[in-house]
């Protein structure tokens, strides 16, 4: 492993430390965009895979500041401050969703600027986001009331679309944005992943 990598790991602890669900959905995500990644770098894909792991353990790094849509400028403004710069920056703002459009971050109270993945590596990593979904669970040990938040990988990323459906209307802008990504990064894999 790089040193640029286990930097990546080193930062993403330190910042998600009283958060061991978000550590363990970033492991999760990190592996299925390493996993995406290989297959295509071995069927000639020019993808950089020190950058996607980089991007996968640190994409969630914002998530300390805020769990809504606003957590992948707050991961990218978190690495400038740890002085980080370039494509892992955009790496991690454009994951949330399948992006967000200047427009769409505006009315969210965001930068107002494109938030869409462009690049193989970026594409990958928001493709791969969205095989997880978390799962809150409440139990009672010893008499006290627990949550726990885990996360559930599913086989594509169905699951995940159908919820935008749901969330946001079955043709917005958010669900056929998602439906491109699934499409062109299922060409390239040539069977759902």
């Amino acid at each position: 492993m790089s040193h640029k990598i286990e930097q990546a790991k080193r930062l993403m602890r330190l910042k998600l430390l009283n958060q061991p669900h978000v550590i363990s959905h970033v492991e999760l995500v990190t592996k299925k965009a390493i996993k995406i990644g290989k297959f295509l770098k071995k069927r000639g894909f020019n993808v950089d895979m020190e950058l996607l792991e980089m991007g996968g353990y640190l994409h969630d790094i914002g998530r300390n500041v805020t769990h809504g849509v606003g957590h992948g400028v707050e991961s990218a403004r978190i690495l400038r401050e740890s002085g980080f710069s370039g494509p892992l920056i955009r790496l991690v703002e454009r994951h949330v969703g399948a992006g967000i459009t200047a427009e769409e971050a505006k009315k969210l109270g965001l930068p107002e600027k494109d938030y869409l993945p462009e690049t193989l590596e970026e594409k990958i990593l928001a493709y791969a986001d969205k095989f997880f979904e978390s799962e809150i669970i409440f139990k009672t040990v010893n008499g006290e009331q627990i949550v726990e938040r885990r996360d559930i990988e599913h086989d594509s990323i169905e699951p995940t679309l159908n919820r935008f459906k749901k969330l946001f209307g079955l043709r917005s802008p958010v669900v056929l944005r998602l439906e491109r990504l699934r499409d062109e990064m299922e060409k390239y894999l040539k069977q759902p992943f």
